[in-house]
């Protein structure tokens, strides 16, 4: 029998259709393959930029602060993928003796979201090194990053907005269970290949926890409106620091803002650290008491005070959901009792 993954013939079974369909299995020669990637090749149009590992870069698709992402080829297994290239100033820094070296740090954790497998996280497949640096191979995915599509204008529904976070936490509460923080949640770090489905990005480069649940030093290195205070203020961490980032993207996707403001990292932190905390439904008449009030518990300064876990949150919002705000708070004056309502206390 043959391999041929293109192609399919009419068939039928005992009690079938005549028109069910099933793959026809051809073996394909080395050289037909070698075709088909040259094929590949010269629809993109464009020369390799160089090779990475096994990878031959193609395409750049991206660069932000932590990195340049490719899209590439792998000639091993004959498929195309998203290749990211880490900058050196993104590795984690680690000065105590007897430390893991930031590339064998970064290395073990990327090998940890590998190990991930969710519908909502994107799948990495492989990770290394190279005389260019570290590399992260992971499944290429076609759509637009959540802050692509706020800038463009795109506002959802209390409702879309509920359901994409929902989905996040989802996606969070499981990474967490298997041990990995992200530590840089934000809207560049959630793609959505559509309205429903979002992909969390950069689990590649997220901090493991340890067996009772906290984490390693964190270094502040993503945007400082999405860090929660304990990332700011270089304290220690666990899963909670997600739980407050997602807070802050649920308040931006209602009000079209985020919460705190400055004209530079140092006053944006300071707004963080020390600025009264906004409410959404302050800020834009039209969002829900109840959904801001999630969003508020969720970005409490103080992490005692956000929900213990990502589960909890999306919980939090399915409930909500489902209850559609048919029994609706009473008129919030301000943000306790906001929080003092989503905790059941309505006296």
């Amino acid at each position: 029998m043959s391999w041929n993954p293109f192609k399919t013939r009419q068939g039928s079974t005992d009690g079938a259709s005549s028109t069910f369909q099933r793959t026809v299995i051809e073996d394909r020669a080395r050289s037909q393959f070698d075709a088909l990637h040259a094929l590949l090749q010269e629809e993109e149009g464009c020369a390799p930029l160089g090779t990475v590992g096994r990878y031959e870069l193609r395409t750049v698709l991206g660069e932000g602060g932590l990195g340049t992402v490719y899209g590439a080829w792998d000639p091993l297994l004959s498929r195309r993928v998203a290749v990211k290239m880490l900058k050196s100033q993104a590795l984690p820094q680690t000065a105590e003796a007897g430390m893991p070296s930031p590339e064998e740090l970064t290395l073990h954790e990327a090998r940890a979201a590998a190990r991930l497998s969710h519908p909502h996280i994107v799948t990495v497949f492989d990770a290394g090194s190279s005389p260019q640096g570290i590399y992260i191979a992971m499944e290429p995915l076609h759509g637009l990053d959540l802050r692509q599509m706020l800038r463009q204008g795109w506002r959802p529904s209390p409702q879309e907005a509920a359901s994409l976070v929902r989905r996040v936490a989802e996606a969070l509460a499981y990474a967490h269970g298997k041990g990995v923080i992200h530590c840089d949640v934000k809207p560049a770090n959630i793609f959505m290949v559509d309205r429903r489905m979002p992909k969390v990005l950069d689990f590649g480069i997220a901090r493991l926890a340890r067996g009772d649940g906290s984490a390693v030093l964190a270094a502040s290195v993503g945007s400082p409106h999405y860090l929660a205070p304990e990332q700011l203020t270089q304290g220690l961490i666990d899963r909670r620091c997600d739980v407050y980032a997602l807070g802050v993207v649920l308040f931006e996707l209602l009000t079209g803002r985020v919460p705190y403001t400055g004209h530079s990292m140092d006053e944006i932190s300071q707004a963080v650290l020390k600025a009264p905390q906004p409410v959404a439904c302050q800020w834009a008449p039209q969002a829900p008491e109840g959904l801001s009030a999630i969003a508020a518990r969720a970005m409490a300064r103080h992490r005692d005070a956000r929900f213990a876990s990502a589960r909890h949150l999306a919980n939090a919002l399915r409930e909500w959901k489902h209850a559609g705000e048919a029994e609706p708070p009473p008129p919030a004056a301000n943000q306790r009792s906001l929080l003092a309502w989503l905790r059941g206390d309505r006296g």
